[in-house]
């Protein structure tokens, strides 16, 4: 056990999981398709994002500028810091920013601004400049002008409206939420474990600073971005599957020792439970490479399940002298068959939208029909060898014990209970409405998120932003992608009309344009040759080294896309770290795809007829509020697409396995019966159902005829004889109904919500199918095939 034991942690803590969410969603929605691409094109691995805010606007900029300089200085942890750049920085250091706005605009108005550059227009604009200077009072817009003697901040009116649109806003309005962007460097920010461990070298190097600079208690300073969220949902998930299996483990051993108080049998059904865990995991890794978020619970589910199979074994070796074969041959069918119709009810879920959902199906299916090959051809020597003293045991204890039901209550309060619940499940339908799966339910949010909690707040401080939700459009070529982005705007354009949006920005005019770089080439070769002339010009005219730099920045910028363009290139890219850093916000290329980002901001962003009416092929939307829509929408066609399917193959199943209509119809109506039950709770009680544990009805479909398939056999077995199946196998299924529920109990508690909700829903759905199977079906069972009590 111990051996076993430790194997099976080394696999769990070995297993890689992906902390990609997005691939948990069916790809085939804009909104999914739009999380893929904001992620592949625009989501930055080492990419930190650091808020700060606090009452005070003037407090909040000289903590974020504070922390900023502190991290330079760790160049083992920080390769880069990106801040708001100060106004006089910006005229210093803007240059490559400005040359490539111009160079992307129409060319009829750069053909203006060229007029303006030529003599002796430029002279007069020069001297103009200086006048204001020397005769205006101190403004943001002097300032520029002692920078900027020319003008050339004088932006066409398209690119001023693209400036006030502020796409990449680093400070609230009042100036009280600010943030900058951390480039991390030293580790591979592919790995969440390594990113993990940066991450808490960063929360580290913050707590020290806060220490000593002393920050008031005030300033609020979150991590947000990428890598907090990978770090988080990477560690969460690996908690999650070794705390759920390690819970799990603990309670089904504890139960075994309070019903058998046996220690030799229950080491060697931890170790052949360890065993299982182990093969599947390997197994699962082998076939399916690194696990989703929702793979994480399937640990615990499967131990669950395959416990099952070695508890209905030590019983029935409890009840007489038996070899390991002739146990093999006496329980096997029904393992077996149990087996084979749990598994078909997993591996169905392979029919629904979701892959996370499904991954987690395939495993679970894997290890099940390991854990009954384990059970069966191993686990059965281990019954046999120490049932005989569990039997002694059992004996000793037989007349104190409490018994499992009473013994002569007759068949009719059964038939009364499986009246009266349908019947009070559809007056509860008719009095409260059919169940509905909530709206507003986001199933791979980590429930307790720093990282998350953060995001949000940078989301509503920057004016509001929270209803701002990113829109991205991609191409094969520079000019798929702008006619991909007119198009569009058109459609955009279209819904603000029809009240369907606010607003939208799209990246209009700053996006490398090869048509408008052309022919501005053309009208800017001839300025760019006037560069010491306009230098000279504006030297005589007073101002200093500073005056001169932007505009010999500008127009060195300009000399540069025009030779690129001379040596062939389809186009100019910006140069410069600030045009460079402020382009690849918005556009970014890989391999022959680009792509671009903008933001929309819906009225209702839970409705989805903006999205479809936005999206097309080459465009899609990361809305996480429609996205709940659109999984209700997808997840009510999955129902049919799973249970139909399903349905009709357990259905062939049990026909064959069973071969008695009576025993066929008795087991599908526990089904219906159990269904009818859960329709009160979620009715009555907290339980609800929402787009990820509705897919937990075939799991609870599957045990249910696990359940079922046991009590059946176990009454064919013992001649619907109440006594011998209660002294056996309804302690085994008591137990595995247990088990089971443990199994999936132990997920309420997972980071996921969409995984606890369904750890939640399917715990009270066992419990259902076990009370049903061990107290209803024996005596449905009883008055079906006419059996009294007394016979």
């Amino acid at each position: 056990m111990v051996l076993l034991g430790g194997v099976a942690y080394l696999s769990l803590t070995r297993v890689q999981f992906s902390a990609s969410l997005y691939k948990l969603l069916p790809a085939d929605l804009p909104e999914v398709r739009g999380m893929d691409w904001l992620n592949r094109f625009f989501s930055q691995d080492g990419q930190l994002i650091v808020t700060v805010s606090s009452p005070d606007p003037e407090l909040s900029a000289k903590t974020a500028q504070a922390f900023g300089a502190r991290l330079r200085l760790e160049s083992g942890l920080i390769a880069v810091v990106h801040e708001e750049i100060p106004l006089v920085r910006l005229a210093q250091e803007g240059g490559g920013l400005l040359a490539w706005l111009w160079f992307n605009a129409e060319p009829g108005e750069v053909r203006k601004l060229a007029e303006r550059l030529a003599a002796p227009a430029s002279g007069e604009v020069i001297a103009g400049a200086m006048a204001r200077i020397e005769d205006g009072l101190f403004d943001p817009e002097i300032m520029i002008r002692s920078y900027d003697p020319l003008g050339l901040t004088n932006l066409p009116a398209s690119l001023r409206a693209m400036k006030e649109a502020d796409a990449d806003a680093m400070a609230s309005p009042d100036g009280k939420f600010r943030l900058f962007y951390v480039e991390g460097s030293g580790v591979d920010f592919s790995d969440y474990r390594a990113t993990a461990g940066w991450l808490q070298e960063m929360k580290d190097l913050l707590a020290t600073w806060r220490t000593e600079a002393a920050v008031p208690e005030q300033v609020k300073i979150g991590l947000t971005g990428h890598p907090a969220f990978m770090a988080e949902v990477g560690s969460e998930m690996e908690r999650d599957m070794t705390l759920s299996v390690m819970t799990t483990m603990a309670l089904i051993a504890l139960l075994f020792w309070v019903m058998h108080r046996q220690s030799q049998p229950l080491g060697w059904l931890i170790a052949a439970l360890c065993l299982v865990l182990i093969l599947t995991l390997n197994l699962g890794g082998l076939i399916f490479g690194k696990l989703s978020v929702m793979s994480a619970g399937f640990a615990a589910i499967l131990l669950g399940l395959a416990v099952d199979y070695g508890i209905i074994l030590y019983r029935e070796a409890m009840t007489g002298t038996h070899t390991p074969a002739e146990l093999r041959r006496q329980v096997g069918p029904s393992i077996l068959w149990a087996a084979a119709t749990t598994a078909i009810a997993f591996l169905v879920l392979n029919f629904s939208s979701l892959p996370g959902i499904a991954e987690m199906g395939n495993l679970v299916a894997l290890g099940i029909a390991l854990g009954a090959g384990i059970m069966l051809w191993g686990f059965s020597r281990i019954a046999v060898q120490f049932a005989s003293q569990g039997a002694s045991l059992r004996r000793r204890r037989d007349a104190s014990a409490t018994k499992v039901s009473p013994r002569n209550t007759g068949n009719g309060w059964a038939l009364v209970v499986a009246c009266a619940i349908p019947m009070l499940s559809v007056i509860s339908i008719w009095l409260k409405d059919l169940p509905h799966l909530a709206t507003e339910f986001h199933p791979f949010r980590i429930r307790t998120s720093p990282s998350m909690v953060a995001w949000q707040e940078m989301q509503h401080s920057l004016r509001g932003r929270e209803n701002s939700i990113p829109v991205l459009v991609t191409g094969g070529s520079m000019e798929s992608l702008l006619e991909n982005l007119f198009a569009l705007k058109a459609r955009l354009e279209n819904s603000v009309e029809d009240g369907a949006l606010e607003g939208f920005m799209l990246p209009v005019g700053l996006l490398p344009d090869p048509k408008n770089q052309r022919a501005n080439c053309e009208i800017l070769r001839p300025v760019v040759k006037e560069m010491d002339r306009l230098s000279g010009e504006i030297d005589a005219a007073g101002f200093s080294d500073e005056g001169t730099a932007l505009t010999r920045d500008v127009l060195e910028t300009w000399a540069s896309a025009i030779k690129e363009l001379d040596d062939g290139a389809p186009f100019a890219m910006p140069s410069g770290n600030m045009a460079q850093w402020s382009i690849s916000r918005l556009f970014q290329r890989e391999g022959d795809t680009l792509a671009a980002l903008g933001s929309v901001r819906p009225i209702n962003p839970h409705d989805r007829d903006w999205v479809m009416a936005t999206c097309d092929e080459h465009s899609a939307v990361a809305s996480l509020g429609s996205l709940g829509t659109a999984l209700n929408e997808r997840i009510k066609g999955d129902l049919n697409r799973v249970f139909l399917p399903m349905i009709g193959i357990l259905a062939l199943t049990l026909g064959i396995v069973f071969r008695s209509w009576k025993d066929w119809g008795l087991v599908v109506f526990s089904m219906l019966f159990s269904g009818f039950a859960m329709v009160l709770l979620t009715q009555w009680t907290q339980l609800s159902w929402n787009s990820f544990n509705i897919c937990g009805l075939p799991l609870l479909f599957g045990t249910g005829l696990d359940f079922g398939i046991h009590m059946i056999f176990g009454l064919r077995r013992a001649r619907g004889n109440l006594a011998e199946v209660r002294s056996g196998l309804s302690k085994a299924l008591l137990f595995c109904g247990a088990s089971s529920a443990i199994g999936f109990g132990s997920l309420a508690f997972a980071s996921a919500q969409g995984l606890a909700s369904l750890g939640q829903i399917c715990a009270v759905g066992i419990l259902i199918n076990m009370v049903v199977a061990v107290w209803l079906l024996p005596r449905w069972y009883r008055a079906i095939h006419g059996i009294k009590d007394g016979d």
